[in-house]
């Protein structure tokens, strides 16, 4: 327990009364409450949860019938139609009244409407209830299937559907006060549908969740029994002051009058929020913001950070202050590991117009000094379908060539926070199998074997976890969240696929049965078993068997090498300094898609390991920034406005020029001497 906290206006103790969401509750960490219930709302924010289930029924059941519009299968017209109990008496079927074609009536798999899904996963070993006894509603990998959706401007939960037209994979939806929409989710039918069949089966959440009684998804946040993940990359906002005003920020840093910056204190009690999570705390953090590298004593967090046992610290960054060279040094020598770069391509004509003014300059100055300083660069470009999806390829040839820095490429396709019209939606969305295909094409890798989604390596980490006996973080998110591709990249700078050498599936589906017959002798779900010499054996014999010989001798790329490079992967220290000169250097290339209020899937949401540790709580990304959009609730939780903060730090600028010099790295920012971190 913190025996000294700050308080805002408005905190009180954890211990002296019910929690609510949307007030301040000291210690962050000690966060529990119950969800909202109808007349029980008594903050804005629970006011506004409540809100978005005013369509909502009791139960799935009560969701028939539903009626809606639909495209008609025949013609293309939107029509109307109506989802209704199947008339066999099992299933959902979509009724569809096409003036000119006629009425029919489709099939649809469902596990939200019937109480008994026939779609059972991976059988009996399918998780049915997460580790506070919440059921878990398997995910269908096939197509038509219903989806728990929201509407676009209202941000209600509705009913929708998934379905195929012309070779994509489409959502559309009803609201019953504004109206019919439609969202393209895959542009490749075939990959959306082998990315949802190669994940396996789900996990069963946290163990004390912060908010008990859950049952409305995404309405109950943060974290919730209804949670199926733990957290993979925790994010931790620093600020929402920039020293950027780009257009398509999600967090609208810089926008809205007010400051939201988290004290020191406040950061340590949200750390140690996630350190506190079982059955796997979390080990991997990002700070974002805003601009995380502004928060006056942003390196006293870093280090604080590594302090707690955070084996991977990230920044999101736009990269300006890093461009200075002295910034860099301080920021490796307090514990930061890697850049989250915003990266939106070789041109500086793209930063004009995306970010206000050339940056391509500073990000080159960015990423020479992370070589110099040994930080690592992960490049993030946003994606705009007709403004800069031409510059994929230019990308990957540049992460390729600075290999020595760029360990990853996570291409992300822009998510829509704002309306749109149709036109300009289909004219401007860019999914992850465009993303696959230009990918492909810029690397010569494979587009039915090389790609795959991020969920199908949890496996590894199940099976890491039966070799040295600790518990490891888990990428078991939805197979529509995440979707790439890893590469070896030789000392002559060419990209050989890893699938190319390797069956990565069957490696896999062979590390989740092995880690499932060691984890059977455990006593219990906190127990961890090692495995036994004899399955020891059997692991590595997996490495052997599921390489591909015909290239053995084409390559130095060999069994050991991969082995090597997963322990790059999940073993941090295995894969930077001396250590990574020994193991060969692996590029990620994959897109992150985020999720908008038009593509919405509550199973995607329920899956979430990217979750913001926040002062109401843990809340998933895509709660955050995009469906109900919860940031704007949360910041003002801390919020003063912005020239209340200017008279507290008069030293300090709410929106710091956009020169590497401007940000000090020292604990005050205005050029005194640094501290030391030892």
């Amino acid at each position: 327990m913190i025996s000294s906290i700050t308080r805002f206006d408005g905190g009180r103790d954890a211990e002296s009364g019910p929690a609510r969401s949307g007030d301040l509750v000291r210690p962050i960490h000690c966060i529990s409450r119950a969800a909202v219930a109808p007349g029980s709302a008594v903050t804005e924010l629970e006011r506004y949860k409540l809100s978005l289930r005013r369509f909502t029924p009791g139960d799935g059941a009560s969701w028939l019938p539903w009626p809606c519009q639909a495209q008609c299968a025949g013609c293309g017209r939107t029509v109307a139609a109506t989802f209704q109990q199947a008339s066999n008496g099992g299933g959902v079927a979509l009724e569809v009244r096409c003036p000119d074609c006629g009425t029919r009536c489709e099939p649809h798999r469902d596990a939200i409407c019937t109480t008994d899904s026939p779609f059972d996963g991976d059988g009996a070993d399918r998780p049915r209830r997460t580790l506070s006894g919440s059921p878990i509603r398997p995910v269908i990998p096939e197509l038509p299937r219903t989806v728990e959706t929201l509407c676009p401007h209202c941000r209600c939960i509705l009913l929708g559907r998934y379905y195929v037209r012309d070779g994509a994979v489409w959502i559309e939806k009803t609201c019953p006060e504004h109206g019919y929409f439609r969202d393209k989710i895959n542009s490749d039918v075939k990959l959306h549908l082998k990315a949802a069949r190669a994940v396996f089966q789900d996990e069963r959440g946290v163990r004390r969740p912060q908010v008990h009684g859950g049952g409305h998804c995404p309405t109950d946040c943060g974290l919730c029994n209804q949670h199926v993940s733990g957290s993979c990359l925790a994010q931790i906002d620093l600020s929402t002051r920039c020293n950027l005003t780009c257009p398509v920020c999600f967090a609208g840093a810089n926008t809205n009058g007010q400051v939201a910056e988290p004290t020191f204190q406040m950061v340590v009690e949200m750390l140690t929020a996630l350190r506190r999570q079982e059955p796997y705390p979390a080990t991997a953090i990002q700070f974002t913001g805003g601009e995380p590298t502004i928060h006056p004593e942003f390196h006293r967090i870093i280090a604080r950070t590594r302090e707690m046992g955070f084996t991977h610290i990230q920044i999101a960054t736009n990269g300006i202050t890093h461009a200075s060279l002295e910034f860099a040094q301080r920021s490796a020598e307090a514990g930061l590991h890697t850049l989250y770069l915003q990266f939106d391509g070789l041109d500086d004509a793209l930063y004009v117009k995306a970010r206000g003014r050339p940056l391509l300059d500073l990000k080159l100055a960015c990423i020479e000094n992370c070589r110099r300083t040994g930080l690592k660069v992960v490049l993030v470009p946003t994606i705009i379908k007709g403004f800069n999806d031409h510059q994929v390829g230019e990308i990957f040839r540049f992460a390729v060539e600075h290999i020595d820095a760029v360990s990853a490429i996570s291409y992300q396709p822009v998510a829509f926070t704002g309306r749109i019209n149709q036109r300009d939606l289909e004219r401007c969305r860019y999914t992850l199998g465009d993303l696959a295909r230009d990918v492909a094409s810029a690397s010569g890798a494979d587009l039915e074997r090389d790609f795959w989604p991020l969920g199908m390596l949890t496996p590894l980490a199940r099976i890491m976890e039966c070799i040295d006996g600790r518990s490891k973080i888990r990428p078991s998110c939805h197979s529509d969240c995440a979707f790439g591709t890893y590469f070896f990249v030789t000392p002559e700078r060419r990209a050989v696929p890893i699938p190319q050498l390797f069956d990565m599936y069957r490696i896999m589906a062979d590390f989740n049965d092995q880690a499932r017959r060691v984890q059977r002798r455990r006593r219990s779900d906190a127990e961890i078993v090692r495995a036994d010499p004899r399955e020891l054996a059997r692991i590595a014999w997996t490495f052997i068997r599921r390489y591909n010989w015909r290239h053995f001798f084409r390559t130095d790329i060999t069994p050991w090498t991969f082995i090597r490079a997963l322990q790059g992967l999940t073993d941090k220290s295995k894969g930077r300094g001396a250590a990574e000169r020994k193991s060969y250097k692996t590029l990620m290339a994959a897109g992150m898609h985020f999720m908008d209020r038009y593509n919405y899937d509550t199973d995607r949401v329920r899956r979430c390991v990217i979750q913001y540790s926040t002062p109401d709580g843990i809340y998933p990304f895509c709660t955050i920034n995009g469906g109900p959009e919860y940031r704007p609730f949360i910041e003002r939780v801390i919020a003063q406005s912005a020239d209340r903060w200017q008279q507290d730090h008069p030293h300090l600028a709410v929106r710091p020029d956009p020169h590497p010099e401007a940000v000090k790295p020292g604990e005050g920012r205005i050029g005194q001497e640094a501290p030391t971190f030892s």
